[in-house]
């Protein structure tokens, strides 16, 4: 409706977000979890969804009625691009629901959290030793099994960024350290990863002559 499409009311609430997000990097870094959605939730889809259409029947629906359904149709599935598709109509519901109260209450200055986080991230194993060496006692602990994936995953964020914001070709070993890392993960040796990579360039090319696709939308 030309109602929600008020200017600046929606950028408000996306800069609101922003912010928010920008806190949660600040306070907890990259982070990289396991989905945890799936069919066992279809069920629960359907529920919502049929309280949702109750709620709209009987003259009584709600923003929650409307979240709660997009939030389990998002449960429920397990593609990733189905469930990009519904956490993005799961984030934008919730949007207008803020541009809802926006409109009845005004809005407000929303305040981003700064404080409770703590950041951890997977290092090197020598890095406690040297930072004991250095007069600064490190608060280590062993990540569990199935921790250890996610966590090398959002290694991989990190040391890219480091890479892309600094340039230095220094930061490439760091990357590779963490490449190799995830290989054993899977069971795959450096040597076997190098013939993996080796048999792929054979086949597709690598990147030295700097040819760009132009993709057609």
């Amino acid at each position: 409706m030309e109602s929600d499409r008020v200017p600046g009311a929606l950028a408000k609430v996306l800069e609101d977000v922003a912010a928010e997000r920008d806190a949660q990097d600040r306070m907890w870094g990259v982070q990289e979890f396991p989905d945890g959605s799936g069919p066992e939730f279809t069920e629960r889809a359907k529920q919502a969804k049929r309280e949702c259409a109750a709620a709209w029947s009987r003259g009584r629906l709600t923003w929650r009625h409307i979240l709660a359904e997009e939030f389990f149709e998002a449960l429920a599935e397990s593609d990733p691009g189905a469930l990009r598709t519904e956490l993005v109509q799961t984030a934008a519901v919730a949007v207008k629901w803020i541009q809802s109260l926006d409109r009845r209450h005004g809005a407000t200055e929303h305040s981003a959290s700064e404080a409770g986080g703590r950041t951890e991230k997977l290092v090197r194993d020598r890095i406690p030793e040297i930072m004991r060496a250095a007069g600064r006692p490190p608060e280590i602990r062993v990540a569990g099994p199935h921790e250890h994936g996610p966590l090398l995953r959002a290694k991989l964020y990190e040391e890219a960024g480091e890479y892309v914001a600094s340039g230095d070709p220094a930061e490439l070993a760091d990357l590779l350290e963490v490449v190799h890392a995830l290989a054993a993960l899977h069971g795959i040796t450096p040597g076997e990863l190098e013939e993996r990579r080796s048999a792929k360039a054979a086949e597709r090319g690598g990147f030295s002559d700097r040819l760009v696709l132009r993709v057609r939308e």
